[in-house]
């Protein structure tokens, strides 16, 4: 591959020189060193997005180089491997108004990335974060849905979703990295007549970087009422079902296939699923887990979907939890798998880290000051959010 020529880049703004009794008061001022392209490029990476947002008015070279795609895709790989903490509280205003406090840490705690707010038009009790660990976060109220990307401190309130009739909002976010966008589905109960069959549809909205977004309904329908939050694996979202498990063989978990545009269901663990037990599903490393804290005192256990084929499940972990109190374990939440660690929320009060080899539990509640509603990984990002 050929290198690039060196490009000249003036420094960032700063402030000038005192002036010199011999300079002209229209010199130009002095360009910084010749610098490789693949050097600045290195550089520029490192720094989080809203700082380079700054450097593009420099001059047309600085916009030039920071548009690059090389740039764009170097700058996503690290911040790939090296995520924000991302703090979420939120705080009721008059007149029907809620003040989001949004705080990014560095991963490990050391650096204050960025503190800012938004304003949602909703009852503050009305509005939920969905869990993500990209590059936008996204929330939910009464009065629709709404994506914000922390990086840009720019929020979009998204299109119109379809009513629901039973009030409840049972949605899933996702990031398809083949296809470069943002995957949101929302299931919503059509039926009028509470003593019917629930009547749920399903629809999808598509967010890609800086292009108009629209809701798809499809024609399939959910058969099942669902509970939490849908979790995406390999083109697929996955929901708990709602209804009660009676018995081995019974399905436990819908799944929406995002190409083929059909529901399915996939059952448990054969003989390991508690009826009565908290169960729920999370993404860890590209693969659908099912996490239990209640079948086994203060342990918690996660299942992996091994075979997604024949929906063959492994115990793939068995975490001792006597570091906790049992009031808490319903609450703690594994968020990520990276460097042979799962990153786990601990009920918004800690972050905590389970090493896989060594099996030992390390908190870092020092990371966390103050009360807040949600915890979240969250990578910088250009993703620009058109406003329709």
């Amino acid at each position: 591959m050929k290198k690039r020529p060196p490009m000249r880049i003036p420094s960032p703004p700063s402030s000038p020189p005192p002036a010199s009794p011999l300079s002209s008061p229209h010199d130009e001022p002095p360009m910084a060193p010749s610098l490789p392209t693949d050097l600045l490029i290195n550089i520029l990476s490192r720094l989080p997005v809203k700082s380079l947002g700054k450097f593009k008015s420099v001059s047309k070279e600085w916009l030039q180089l920071i548009t690059d795609p090389q740039l764009i895709s170097a700058h996503r790989e690290l911040s790939l491997s090296n995520p924000n903490i991302v703090l979420v509280k939120k705080t009721h205003l008059p007149n029907k108004c809620t003040r989001v406090d949004v705080s990014s840490l560095s991963f490990d705690g050391v650096s204050k990335n960025l503190d800012f707010s938004l304003h949602l038009y909703d009852y503050e009790n009305n509005i939920e974060m969905l869990p993500s660990k990209w590059d936008l976060i996204c929330f939910v109220s009464d009065s629709g849905f709404y994506a914000c990307n922390p990086s840009t401190q720019v929020t979009m309130k998204l299109p119109e979703a379809s009513c629901c009739t039973s009030g409840e909002v049972n949605a899933g976010m996702g990031y398809v990295k083949e296809r470069g966008e943002y995957v949101l589905v929302h299931l919503f109960d059509r039926s009028l007549d509470l003593h019917v069959d629930y009547d749920i549809g399903c629809e999808v909205l598509r967010l890609r970087d800086g292009e108009d977004c629209a809701w798809e309904v499809v024609d399939a329908n959910c058969p099942f009422v669902v509970r939490g939050w849908g979790v995406l694996v390999e083109n697929v979202f996955y929901w708990m079902i709602w209804d009660e498990y009676n018995q081995p063989g019974d399905e436990a978990i819908v799944s929406f296939d995002l190409e083929k545009k059909e529901f399915g269901t996939v059952s448990p663990p054969e003989g390991c699923f508690d009826p009565n037990g908290t169960w729920f599903l999370v993404e860890l490393g590209g693969r659908l887990c099912l996490v239990d804290s209640e079948t086994r005192p203060m342990t918690m256990d996660i299942w992996v979907l091994e075979d997604v084929e024949n929906l063959k499940w492994v115990q793939e972990y068995s975490i001792l939890m006597n570091g906790y109190t049992s009031d808490m374990l319903n609450f703690i939440v594994p968020l990520d798998y990276r460097d042979g660690k799962i990153v786990m929320d601990a009920k918004q009060e800690s972050l905590d880290y389970y090493d896989v080899k060594k099996k030992h539990i390390k908190r870092m509640d020092h990371l966390i000051a103050g009360e807040w509603n949600w915890l979240r990984l969250c990578t910088e990002s250009f993703f620009s959010l058109k406003k329709n």
